[in-house]
């Protein structure tokens, strides 16, 4: 796997381009805190996460007022910027957070089962990541926008060992579909899995922005691209 990975990476950097989600690219230049390890600061990192959202929720983004959140949250300014350095941060930790909570899990238990073709997975990994659970659905489009801006960022959140969540996963289901014949046996799957992560997820982005269910466009968008899959 570690293979898989270097491929990715290699692959990702060619690129060169923040329009591949979790693609880690300039992971560097993040600059993201590390999480608070005491149960304290744990404690105010939540405290200030949630009272972001609720903002969120009920201002909008643009409107949301860092002093407002901390006030919320009984918390000091610079204990907000220790953790978010840009409120906008409490967005893409959203998408982190669903990303290792259902999309992670999801995929672990198709692969277990071996009726459930890799195909079909991995259109339900990518519409359970555009799929809100936590926030309002217009609101997870936004993050999701934010998260497809900013891969560094999320990348660093994410913080799952692979230097590029998402495309990592989806290297691993491509490897996968390899084994099982689901897959060419030539196929590359660290560049197939940044294509088909881009491919697939762009229209969606673009239907988020527009104010319009992103995750309907996945399963056409993989029809397209899994031609040259499968």
């Amino acid at each position: 796997m570690a293979t898989i990975f270097g491929h990715m990476a290699k692959h990702t950097e060619a690129a060169g381009s923040p329009a591949a989600i979790g693609s880690g690219v300039g992971r560097a230049e993040a600059r993201m805190p590390a999480p608070p390890k005491q149960a304290r600061g744990v404690e105010k990192r939540e405290r200030l996460y949630s009272a972001a959202l609720a903002r969120f929720e009920r201002d909008g983004i643009s409107e949301t007022r860092v002093e407002d959140v901390i006030a919320d949250a009984g918390v000091s300014w610079a204990t907000f910027f220790r953790y978010f350095p840009r409120k906008e941060d409490v967005l893409i930790e959203a998408i982190a957070r669903h990303f290792r909570e259902h999309a992670m899990p999801l995929v672990e238990k198709a692969r277990a089962d071996r009726r459930t073709r890799v195909r079909k997975t991995m259109e339900r990994l990518l519409v359970a990541l555009l799929t809100a659970d936590e926030m309002a659905q217009p609101l997870h489009n936004q993050a999701f926008i934010e998260v497809f801006s900013n891969p560094a960022r999320f990348a660093v959140m994410v913080d799952n060992g692979h230097p590029a969540p998402l495309i990592g996963l989806v290297a691993e289901l491509l490897d996968e579909g390899r084994r099982r014949g689901e897959v060419s046996p030539g196929l590359d799957p660290g560049f197939a899995a940044l294509t088909v992560t881009a491919g697939a997820m762009f229209p969606a982005v673009q239907a988020a922005a527009a104010g319009t269910e992103p995750a309907v466009s996945i399963g056409p968008a993989l029809d397209l691209l899994w031609s040259g899959i499968g």
